[in-house]
């Protein structure tokens, strides 16, 4: 991916910075490792969507992927489940639809707390899940992209 000035990719950097801390952040709330945390981003959608993946310091076989991004949910899934990224976020969109399912259960039932709209819950992690399957089945968006990121003068 290229940009065409460097505001363009001071920001993209900036960003991604931003969704780096973002995920060391999201790895010690969730309690996935008491050592130091290495990781390291391998997809985005740019100002949208973060794929990276995190390991603790000497033990990289201990890896998780994690997601995150504007509108989508801070996830994890076990690094092992995907070789990649676009399996990482086809696990996360059946991940998901699978818990959107849960929650809607659990707003039938009525066994839920009643200061939480469990309906509306369900039904925006159903959305982001079908938003991110479109995505992954978009085999344009996958294509690995050649050269460096950098201003390209015109």
């Amino acid at each position: 991916m290229a940009y065409q000035t460097q505001e363009e990719l001071d920001a993209y950097a900036d960003w991604v910075k931003d969704e780096m801390r973002g995920m060391v952040k999201h790895v010690r709330d969730s309690d996935l490792f008491t050592e130091e945390v290495m990781g390291h981003a391998v997809w985005t959608l740019p100002h949208r969507m973060f794929l990276g993946k995190v390991w603790p310091e000497g033990n990289k076989s201990r890896s998780y992927w994690i997601i995150a991004g504007q509108g989508l949910p801070t996830d994890h899934v076990e690094g092992a489940l995907a070789r990649d990224a676009r399996e990482a976020a086809r696990h996360f969109s059946m991940k998901w639809q699978l818990q959107s399912a849960q929650l809607e259960k659990l707003a039938e039932s009525g066994e839920n707390d009643p200061g939480v709209d469990w309906q509306s819950v369900s039904a925006r992690l159903q959305q982001q899940a079908e938003g991110l399957y479109q995505l992954v089945e978009n085999e344009d968006m996958w294509k690995m992209t050649e050269g460096p990121l950098v201003r390209q003068d015109a």
